[in-house]
């Protein structure tokens, strides 16, 4: 990787139980996002989720850009931050009011352009490296942009995941409805998975547009 790599959280929120309490922590949240601040966070794309193309179905999902890697691995226990968080209860127990998915990559930096679609991934567990790397290397020129990485600190999810990515399309009617085409069950055929891809891997892929 280059010396630009920026840190990532890619997120999937399953469901969100109590929304006046998941509401109260998202409006504290935001600013913390927003303007200069010491570990360059920022809100990247964030929105309700399209269609779940793959695995557990998904209701929203956002990608959150810091400085470094470290800085997302940090930014969960800032005090500003962790007292955002503590509006949905207990700082190590936020199951009553979400199930979501938070996990931090490092990759290279996300560029996005408004209507894009995207698809968020997690993968859970690889089952067969060099089936599923036949098909990712297939897969690479379906994508107008990519930013993916191992998963090197998960800060919520009871799922643990192995690899998260941020894939990008040039509308979200692409990010919904390619995995289908012959085009690219060619590229998931390369990995043996075009009948499908549970002795490969297992994985959940959400699409996302870019709001305007």
């Amino acid at each position: 990787m280059s010396n630009s790599v920026k840190g990532y959280w890619i997120n999937h929120v399953l469901d969100i139980k109590d929304p006046e309490r998941f509401g109260a922590y998202a409006e504290a949240s935001m600013p913390m996002f927003q303007g200069d601040n010491k570990y360059g966070a920022r809100i990247v794309l964030f929105g309700p989720v399209a269609a779940t193309v793959l695995g557990d179905p998904v209701q929203y999902a956002a990608v959150a850009e810091f400085d470094s890697v470290q800085a997302a691995i940090d930014f969960w226990d800032d005090p500003d931050y962790a007292a955002a968080r503590a509006l949905m209860g207990p700082l190590d127990d936020e199951s009553d009011v979400v199930d979501r998915r938070v996990c931090c990559i490092e990759a290279e930096p996300l560029t996005v352009s408004p209507k894009q679609g995207f698809w968020l991934n997690h993968v859970s567990e690889i089952v067969d490296e060099a089936a599923f790397f036949a098909y990712a290397e297939a897969s690479m020129p379906h994508f107008t942009c990519v930013s993916f990485g191992t998963v090197v600190h998960q800060h919520a999810g009871k799922q643990q995941i192995q690899l998260a990515a941020a894939l990008g399309f040039d509308n979200i009617g692409k990010a919904t409805g390619i995995y289908h085409t012959p085009e690219y069950r060619a590229a998931l055929a390369a990995g043996g998975m075009d009948g499908g891809e549970s002795h490969v891997v297992n994985r959940t892929i959400c699409a996302i547009e870019v709001p305007e």
